[in-house]
């Protein structure tokens, strides 16, 4: 009976984050389309590493001080002085954390900067580059709103801003594509992502979400959120870095328009594994952290959503693997068609990670700091070790069996580390 309740919970719920998720995935492919059709695997390699840029610059406050907001808020009623210290601190921590790796990479401009920087100041001028960090605030802004809501189960709320950031961000891109530079372009895609911050703090008012102002900062909400920070430094480092560091050697080591290929079939990852991503997030990991003072529920809850997801994500990818050539034509443009053959290990790395990313999410929610820094930090050196051995001796197909390596043994970890939830009695 618990399991069958669970499960009703879990889908029922899933409705919502599906609404949102179908939005969210169907303007990110829109976008890749557009970028394919006018300014092909050149432009998709440069849309990529623009993307992999803001989430650098996002992935403390949202990855770090947003999960832990979720976690803690989700455990608090609004009128509570703990809400309301957890509220502010983790405003004022969003902040610091995007200034602090805004600080770190404009000392490596070069690195991280060379592929647009000077054509984005040719584009903008000096004076339309500051201009850019008031949209990475209002983007902040968007991303703590949405924690809010789903800390307190606002679903409804939480798709409606889903939704017109997607049809923001759609006619945006529908309009400027093919009319302007591709840098402008990245410019104005970072505009639609971002215009959601005023929308969204119209959305947490009505709903009366925002606290009473509140300055000081409590120490101990500081360490309970600091937790949180530190996992998605590693995050940060372990993932994000590595990804941009990756697609430099790519670029390095072939070309824009080679590179491009490849990430068209990274894109296409990107784009299912962001619905699975959605739906953990928004459905499984608030749920499994009101569930975890009661450890034999979540062990029954992991277990049923486990086996409910993994059948399915394997029959859905084995579907898409069958189908790739259709994808790659509907989703890009016949001329990436070169790439179907990388979809093989990047389907394989997809299923085991995708996999793995059930369990992972309960050290989150633990907030098993050391664990989870080791795991990221670990996982990420191991994925450049095998780009860099494999790149040079298979090509770009290197790049997806890295990929799939790597998940590989992410996974036997995973499975090993939580043996137990699956022999509970």
């Amino acid at each position: 009976m618990a399991r069958k309740q669970h499960l009703r919970q879990f889908l029922g719920s899933s409705v919502w984050s599906g609404l949102s998720t179908v939005a969210r995935a169907g303007s990110s492919l829109l976008i890749n389309k557009l970028f394919a059709v006018y300014y092909g695997p050149h432009g998709i390699t440069l849309l990529a590493h623009f993307q992999n840029l803001i989430a650098l610059l996002t992935t403390l406050p949202n990855s770090g001080v947003n999960v832990g907001l979720i976690r803690h808020l989700a455990q608090q009623e609004v009128d509570t002085p703990a809400y309301r210290s957890y509220f502010w601190a983790g405003l004022w921590l969003n902040l610091i954390t995007f200034l602090g790796v805004a600080g770190a990479i404009s000392l490596f401009p070069t690195f991280f900067l060379e592929r647009f920087g000077e054509e984005l100041l040719t584009q903008t001028g000096a004076g339309g580059l500051w201009l850019l960090p008031i949209m990475f605030v209002f983007l902040l802004l968007h991303l703590f709103w949405l924690s809010v809501l789903l800390a307190r189960q606002a679903l409804r709320a939480y798709v409606f801003i889903g939704l017109f950031t997607s049809l923001v961000s759609v006619g945006i891109m529908w309009g400027a594509v093919g009319k302007m530079d591709v840098f402008m372009a990245l410019v104005l895609f970072l505009a639609g992502q971002s215009i959601s911050g005023l929308v969204g703090l119209g959305v947490v008012l009505s709903k009366r979400l925002v606290p009473v102002w509140q300055m000081q900062l409590n120490p101990e909400v500081l360490q309970n959120l600091g937790k949180f920070l530190v996992m998605a430094l590693s995050t940060l480092v372990g993932a994000k870095l590595v990804d941009f560091v990756v697609r430099e050697m790519a670029i390095q080591q072939f070309s824009l328009l080679e590179t491009g290929l490849w990430q068209s079939v990274v894109k296409i990852s990107d784009s299912y594994t962001m619905v699975y991503v959605s739906l953990l997030g928004m459905v499984y990991y608030p749920r499994i952290a009101a569930l975890l003072p009661q450890p034999e529920a979540l062990r029954e809850y992991v277990r049923s959503v486990f086996f409910l997801l993994v059948p399915a994500v394997g029959a859905g990818l084995l579907f898409f693997w069958r189908q790739r050539d259709f994808f790659i034509q509907l989703l890009f443009h016949r001329d990436f068609l070169a790439a179907r053959d990388l979809m093989e290990y990047q389907l394989l790395g997809d299923f085991l990670k995708m996999t793995a990313w059930v369990l992972s999410y309960i050290i989150t929610v633990q907030a098993r700091v050391k664990l989870y820094i080791l795991t990221q930090l670990v996982s990420g050196v191991v994925y450049v070790g095998l780009v860099a051995w494999l790149m040079p001796l298979l090509g770009l197909d290197g790049l997806p069996l890295a990929h799939a390596l790597r998940y590989g043994l992410y996974l036997v970890f995973h499975l090993y580390l939580f043996r137990s939830y699956f022999f509970a009695s």
